[in-house]
């Protein structure tokens, strides 16, 4: 009889650990996936692909900017960049590419002294191609927050025409109203951030980057511009995330975008939000 008690002492402790250990692991297991309901993230060994349509409304771009002779004009406007992304990843590792493009015409009002001033109309075209390769770092966080880095690379150009309103006015550098010039920043990107779940359904990212900046510009003002430059700008980008249904995701953010290259470099600031529609296919 006693050894009959001891034995279904022993069962019974072995069950409990057995159990023990089974809700252990369907903690860690609800605790993963909770971090994997990141549109963008994958299981530990498995894969993921999305894509998803992008608009972003700038609400300020503005310039501190150089011209002729180091005279300057300050100028803000409103505009918008639809674009979009893909991505791959796998595992920790997820490689994501983005485009973005969008016109306007902008109002300027350039000074040397106050009775000295004259208008002008500027039309913009802006493009940015960039790519990123980003690593989470599991092992760091919890289920409420996973911290990652990632790198990779930004091109943003500029193609502008200006032309000055003002009767008889014109550009020394060309003798007329119009002059066309043409911004390309490259830029090298180093960045942190994390993931940060709040439930199966919601969350969000946040990460800033720093951006090396190489600049260059072809443009009928060289003569009193620099034609080239380089410095450090950054990035500072917050994303919430909402899974619609399974695969479909709906995002929401704020970003900021510093371009920096140089004291007297046309430098590019834009502050804005964007909104996405996507679709994600982890396997």
């Amino acid at each position: 009889m006693k050894k009959i008690v001891i034995y279904l002492m022993v069962i019974g402790l072995a069950v409990n650990i057995g159990l023990a250990g089974i809700a252990l692991a369907q903690k860690r297991v609800i605790e993963e996936e909770i971090v994997l309901k990141d549109p963008t993230v994958s299981a530990p060994n498995k894969w993921v692909f999305g894509v998803s349509g992008e608009f972003w409304y700038v609400y300020r771009i503005n310039y501190n900017l150089y011209w002729e002779n180091t005279n300057f004009a300050d100028y803000g406007v409103t505009t918008t960049m639809p674009g979009g992304n893909a991505f791959i990843g796998y595992d920790n590792w997820t490689l994501q590419f983005s485009y973005r493009a969008g016109d306007t015409d902008i109002d300027i009002h350039s000074h040397w002294t106050p009775t000295n001033s004259c208008d002008i109309i500027e039309e913009q075209e802006h493009k940015e191609y960039e790519v990123t390769l980003r690593y989470l770092i599991r092992g760091w966080g919890s289920k409420h927050f996973v911290p990652y880095v990632l790198g990779g690379y930004n091109s943003t150009s500029i193609d502008i025409v200006k032309t000055i309103l003002t009767p008889g006015w014109t550009f020394t550098s060309t003798g007329t109203p119009v002059i066309h010039e043409e911004r390309d920043y490259k830029s090298w990107i180093l960045g942190i951030g994390a993931v940060v779940p709040f439930n199966r359904h919601v969350g969000m990212r946040c990460d800033g980057r720093l951006l090396f900046t190489d600049y260059e510009t072809t443009n009928d003002e060289v003569p009193f511009l620099p034609p080239s430059g380089s410095g450090v700008g950054g990035v500072g980008v917050l994303t919430g995330y909402w899974n619609i249904v399974k695969g479909f995701n709906f995002q929401i953010g704020a970003k900021t975008q510093y371009l920096y290259a140089g004291e007297k470099m046309e430098r590019d600031f834009k502050v804005g939000c964007f909104a996405m529609l996507g679709y994600s296919f982890k396997f």
